[in-house]
């Protein structure tokens, strides 16, 4: 069979693939990710792709490849994303890692008689690691060696022995890996400074934008070890570019922590992850896991080691864990209330004393999938939607022109069109006749049709009355589904700790999404409850910060672990009266 030759620009990756392949096939085997949250069916229209030289568009998913072709990849289809949030909220750390390094400047020839001298220096026991890196030969240090070892509760372990003082180079890395998004820190072991902080797409995107789709995807041993593969190799080429940066040697980052949701812990351990997706929802681990990095695929140090942070359950995992831990929630003896938005939102509410936590399947559409014209935090995005002297005003990423809308955005047009009268509190459009008297001009030329459903334009296009971005009904109901499943949760928390709205001191907003929208927006809307906005605590990426404290301090290792164990799981299917609160949380209004 004659195989096709597809060029990809502006990457000018070229592969072979073979006829009745599809783009979105094509572009996967290069390596480079597309944006396609509906799985390849062609509903969602967001892997547009332009075929060289005649500037055609098509859908990569749909487009089925007979002949050589180049195409070229706009930057809105592809699986990157030009806004992740790396920072957040800055953890109480002191630089007293696991992994330490020490200077000898003589060296007994037996690795019994340098263990007795680590012993004498340690003044504890000293014992060789399972996975150790030693040399064959304890004769070639003569201007000494450098010992790394791991400290343990009781003891140390000898991890490698490098010739020479190498206390200067010592570095290690947090990763926090979402659903969506992967963040990676640089940091210097020897005095806890990050040095490089990188933001990716998680590559896995392109075989589903939810934990859902991937569980069904890595049903097979094929798809299970794919998707573990193309984290691992993403995971591998952040590293390489904070080493290049920091102009280092990958060789002298000695650990990397590790946290994410249950299913993305999961995948990048290998683990099986067919009972996460059917009832009960049981992981295969909740465990830590402490191993040597290489057996993952990771390429730092020839002994460095990967460690991933106990899970909480089945949707609620190791970077909630990180989350809580940063926020110090297990410190305070006021109620707080952690709310992290995302496609799979996770909720912590309690004190020192006892801390309960959900998991609310909101679905990708506040990180704009399944809306007409939504996606991420890109150029081009709408991010701010406003009232202002009788029409709206927008806030875009970037220089572009508006094209699309991500969640910040939308979470403000939906309180900009409730405030406006345009929708109705149960999120139905009001009837355009009754709107014509009520809206200014401005307002009401938005109002439009959309496949014989309402819907208002957001942006025109440049110097025309084509619409530019619209949102419709459809969109309308994506967004009340997710805010209802967040709120929903928050209130079964509530409910079942037997707390009042207004015992909640503080409640801490975490993640990408969370740090870019409006409380005040979020608050009418019903996504958060009506407590005032001097009580809301932007935290950014908390499960970040968290990564990094268990990375550089052993005392927040064990926390973690402790707040692993302490933590209860909800889960709000099995409530009787979730069913009637998830409903009423689906209304815009205020939620007192």
């Amino acid at each position: 069979m004659k195989s096709c030759t597809i060029t990809f620009l502006p990457d000018r990756q070229t592969i072979r693939v073979h006829p009745g392949a599809t783009l979105l096939e094509a572009s996967s085997q290069a390596g480079l990710a597309l944006y396609s949250p509906c799985h390849g069916t062609g509903i969602c229209r967001k892997c547009r792709v332009i075929l060289e030289p005649s500037g055609s568009e098509v859908l990569a998913c749909q487009y089925k490849i007979y002949e050589d072709l180049t195409v070229r990849i706009p930057p809105e289809s592809r699986g990157g994303i030009s806004q992740i949030l790396e920072r957040g909220i800055e953890g109480k750390t002191t630089a007293d890692s696991r992994i330490q390094k020490h200077f000898f400047p003589e060296i007994p020839a037996s690795a019994s008689r340098f263990l007795e001298q680590l012993v004498s220096f340690f003044h504890s026991p000293v014992v060789i690691h399972p996975d150790a890196f030693l040399p064959d030969s304890w004769a070639a240090f003569p201007n000494g060696a450098t010992a790394v070892l791991t400290v343990e509760e009781e003891h140390r372990c000898l991890l490698c022995l490098e010739p020479g003082d190498t206390t200067a180079c010592f570095y290690g890395a947090a990763a926090d890996i979402g659903t969506t998004t992967v963040v990676l820190y640089l940091i210097d072991l020897k005095n806890g400074q990050i040095l490089q902080t990188l933001s990716a797409a998680n590559p896995q995107i392109q075989y589903g934008d939810d934990v859902i789709s991937r569980i069904v995807y890595a049903q097979t041993p094929e798809g299970l070890q794919r998707l573990g593969r193309c984290l691992i190799e993403r995971l591998n080429e952040m590293i390489f570019c904070l080493c290049r940066k920091q102009q280092i040697s990958p060789e002298t980052i000695y650990e990397i922590t590790a946290v994410g949701n249950t299913t993305m812990n999961h995948l990048l351990l290998g683990y099986p992850v067919e009972s996460l997706g059917k009832s009960p929802y049981r992981p295969y681990s909740l465990s830590s896991c402490d191993q040597p990095a290489a057996k993952a695929g990771l390429h730092i140090h020839p002994a460095g080691r990967l460690y991933t942070v106990e899970n909480i359950a089945g949707f609620v995992g190791s970077d909630t864990v990180a989350a809580a831990l940063a926020a110090g929630m297990d410190t305070l003896k006021s109620i707080s209330l952690l709310v992290d938005i995302g496609t799979n939102g996770e909720i912590v509410l309690g004190n020192q004393n006892r801390l309960l936590a959900a998991s609310c399947a909101a679905g990708p559409a506040l990180e704009g999938a399944r809306i007409l014209y939504g996606s991420r935090a890109e150029n081009g995005a709408i991010q701010r939607v406003f009232l202002s002297e009788g029409d709206i005003v927008l806030d875009v990423i970037g220089p572009d022109e508006p094209r699309s809308i991500c969640g910040s955005g939308l979470i403000d047009a939906a309180a900009v069109l409730l405030q406006a009268g345009i929708l109705e509190p149960c999120g139905a459009f009001a009837s355009f006749s009754k709107l014509r008297d009520k809206l200014t001009p401005a307002l009401f030329e938005r109002l439009t049709q959309f496949e014989n459903q309402p819907a208002f334009v957001l942006a025109w296009k440049n110097g025309t009355c084509e619409p530019a971005v619209l949102l419709t009904q459809k969109d309308i109901r994506e967004v009340q589904l997710a805010k209802g499943a967040i709120f929903a949760g928050i209130a079964v928390l509530l409910r079942k700790m037997d707390i009042k709205l207004e015992e909640i001191q503080t409640l801490f907003l975490a993640g990408a999404f969370g740090n870019y929208i409006q409380k005040t927006s979020a608050i009418q809307i019903g996504l958060l409850p009506s407590i005032p906005p001097d009580k809301i605590e932007l935290i950014g990426n908390a499960a970040g910060a968290g990564a990094q404290m268990i990375l550089l301090d052993r005392q927040c290792r064990q926390r973690a672990s402790r707040l692993a164990q302490k933590i209860e799981y909800v889960e709000l299917a099995r409530r009787p009266d979730f069913q009637d609160i998830y409903s009423d949380s689906m209304r815009f209004e205020e939620r007192r």
